[in-house]
């Protein structure tokens, strides 16, 4: 095989994003190319969303269209399924479509919860198939430079970390399932997760959580999150309750020994305690388009060991979801994990 070819299940908000990482990826002419795309609803395939996502080109020319997947799987050859559905649809798509023979691509988070993450890599492992979760942001070129702060010591060892991630409820979704806690799981596993899963991948596994959440159209809309480390302070703000007319915002701020690197409105400063400010220069890079790539390059090299974004890492992610729910109500109180 020499190329691989991808078809999206589920053509919403989010998939539109990810059209635009392969259409960035032909582009540059890497070895993977998108040649179907498959929704239910096939006004889809033409409609423009207004949503929260940076979604670039998404032109499907030359892609074919479906409205089934039993109809995908029949009739399109292709080796990786990209699923972009609502959260409530992950187990069971990602479970079928590896269970017909092909790798899997599936957004965050990985299930509504560490069960059914459980069914989804014992799928998995009896496959041989690839699978991996889009946590996007260990694709991120300003998360990985914080990653190499956090690895080379260039700057001494972290203090403390804040991240937020603040938005408007979702309203775009299909048949408003971001309105729905038993479909979406609350802002704290929609998007709350994106945060949590980059704290572990920065610093390792927490020692123990806790959270503080609010309700509003769905459970666990606003939250407060406080992961436990021997050396660092972490702290963690999610929140679907800003006003209708605010827009997304994703800072960082991570205090270590020697400087403090701070993420805001789109870049990354440095401010070393010796010398001045500087902004450090990133690769100009798509996190949607380097997740696609490096899901391309395992399923072209069968020797190639998935240790960035493994699906277990994923499952982790979720399951301290739950236990900063647990937390959550019982006033903030600290679970142990």
């Amino acid at each position: 095989m020499k190329e691989v070819r991808a078809a999206i299940i589920g053509f919403g908000g989010i998939a539109r994003a990810h059209s635009a990482g392969y259409a960035r990826l032909k582009q540059e002419g890497a070895s993977v190319r998108l040649v179907a795309v498959c929704d239910v609803d096939p006004s889809k395939f033409e409609a423009q969303l207004n949503i929260n996502i940076d979604t670039g080109a998404t032109g499907l020319e030359g892609v074919h269209t479906y409205t089934s997947v039993d109809d995908l799987i029949a009739n399109e050859e292709f080796e990786l399924a990209d699923i972009c559905l609502p959260s409530f649809l992950h187990k069971e798509y990602a479970v079928k479509l590896m269970k017909s023979g092909k790798n899997v691509l599936s957004e965050k988070p990985m299930a509504l919860s560490s069960a059914e993450c459980d069914e989804m890599i014992a799928a998995y492992k009896e496959s041989g198939k690839r699978f991996m979760i889009g946590q996007c942001l260990r694709f991120n070129a300003s998360y990985l430079f914080l990653k190499e702060c956090v690895e080379s010591g260039v700057y001494g060892k972290p203090l403390h970390a804040f991240f937020e991630r603040l938005s408007a409820q979702p309203r775009w979704g299909f048949e408003h399932w971001f309105e729905d806690t038993a479909r979406c799981g609350g802002c704290i596993l929609d998007m709350h997760i994106h945060d949590v899963d980059m704290a572990r991948y920065l610093f390792g596994e927490p020692k123990a959580v806790s959270c503080i959440a609010l309700d509003a159209d769905v459970k666990w809309a606003v939250e407060n999150t406080r992961l436990y480390y021997d050396d660092v302070m972490v702290v963690i703000n999610g929140s679907w309750g800003e006003s209708a007319s605010s827009s997304f915002k994703s800072p960082y701020r991570v205090r270590f020994e020697k400087a403090t690197v701070i993420y805001d409105a789109g870049k990354v400063t440095v401010y070393p305690d010796e010398g001045t400010p500087f902004e450090p220069e990133l690769p100009d890079t798509s996190h949607m388009a380097e997740e696609i790539r490096f899901i391309s390059e395992l399923i072209l090299d069968s020797e190639k060991v998935n240790l960035k974004n493994p699906p277990e890492s994923a499952r982790e992610s979720v399951r301290v979801i739950e236990k900063l729910r647990e937390s959550a109500a019982l006033n903030g109180e600290i679970i142990k994990l």
